[in-house]
């Protein structure tokens, strides 16, 4: 039987008239388009956790690193999402933590608009293999002669030294994703040096044959590199027995700490019937929300609610799941929720304010 399932849900909350400038029409018209009533039962039913309270708009880390990080015993401020995301794309097992800080080199496409650059969602690249090892032999000349030894476990995911540039306030490109990157560029000591080497790897990729290939099958080039998530491997505590995730820095934690870590199937119903405690990080909002498709992102919590929140809230009543945590996260904040079998019982958590579960969603939105 599973002892219990956390299920971390980002960017499930809408927007809140505070995010970028947003009044409070957008936000409002999705709560009442939203039929959720299996997450609305188990929010109305839980007993509300740990709540992540700020009015700092420009945090450089996504909700849920913060959220990782935290349980995981990590800075929460400068998440080091850097080793933990080689380690995953590696394959291999956990090393011993010996004090070796990386940096994550992600390329990216950045797009100029009017009056700014936008950073593109770098899931939007689809970086293939070949793709990759072209790129990076047209910019290894340059790297050496800059002392950097850059490593490249998968496509679209590189790594150097964290010593290179020494520790930068870096960003999440998610966190960056369609907005102007100006105040999202990193900073620190050495930020001009890293501000000249990419400069150096853009005119360098600007008109490469790889790219010159991608835009001729309406791909988006891949015109420059984003540095992020520096910090140093360290011994991590087990979130959970197994943990299903596509999110590499997720999956390196859980590698760390010796859980089994499979891919995210379809729905609760794919799960194997593991023994012991599941974990699951579910993305399948985060790329509507962060493009502002608000039809998509509506359809996309309807598919969430049928394949996972009903089917757990099922499970939990039949006494297959002890407990079921949620992680629901917004641009800006997250929120924890954990209900158990018993308190499905408890109707009257279900009436007057505290059962509108889309006040609570709406609290969340503007949480502060």
């Amino acid at each position: 039987m599973m002892t219990h399932l956390t299920l971390i849900v980002p960017f499930s909350v809408p927007p809140g008239a505070g995010d970028d400038g947003r009044d409070d029409v957008i936000p409002g018209a999705l709560l009442r388009q939203l039929e959720l009533p299996a997450l609305g039962k188990l929010l109305t039913r839980a007993t509300p956790g740990p709540r992540e309270r700020h009015d700092d708009p420009f945090l450089r880390s996504l909700p849920q690193e913060r959220w990782l990080a935290g349980k995981t015993g990590l800075d929460t401020g400068r998440v080091p999402s850097a080793p933990y995301m080689r380690l995953a794309d590696s394959g291999a097992t956990a090393p011993a933590p010996d004090g070796q800080a990386w940096a994550c080199l992600q390329p990216v496409h950045i797009h100029a608009a009017r009056d700014h650059l936008v950073l593109m969602p770098p899931a939007h690249l689809g970086i293939r293999q070949d793709e990759a090892a072209a790129l990076h032999a047209a910019i290894d000349p340059l790297l050496r002669e800059s002392g950097i030894a850059l490593q490249t476990p998968c496509p679209s995911r590189w790594y150097l030294p964290e010593a290179v540039f020494g520790p930068l306030e870096a960003t999440t490109p998610l966190r960056a994703a369609g907005r102007n990157i100006d105040i999202w560029m990193q900073a620190g000591e050495r930020a001009r040096d890293w501000r000249r080497v990419q400069n150096e790897i853009q005119m360098t990729w600007f008109d490469h044959p790889v790219n010159q290939a991608r835009e001729a099958r309406g791909e988006l080039p891949v015109n420059s590199v984003w540095l992020y998530g520096g910090g140093a491997l360290q011994a991590v505590p087990r979130l959970a027995d197994t943990v299903l995730s596509d999110d590499p820095f997720l999956a390196g934690l859980a590698l760390a700490a010796g859980s089994r870590v499979l891919p995210v199937p379809a729905g609760l119903a794919g799960v194997a019937a593991p023994g012991g405690s599941v974990l699951a990080m579910l993305e399948l909002a985060a790329e509507a929300h962060i493009t502002e498709d608000w039809g998509l992102w509506i359809e996309r919590m309807h598919a969430l609610d049928a394949d996972w929140f009903a089917p757990a809230l099922e499970a939990l009543a039949a006494g297959g799941i002890d407990a079921v945590t949620l992680v629901l996260g917004g641009e800006n904040h997250f929120a924890e929720f954990t209900v158990t079998r018993a308190d499905l019982r408890k109707f009257w958590r279900g009436m007057g304010q505290r059962g509108d579960w889309r006040a609570l969603l709406s609290d969340l939105a503007f949480a502060a």
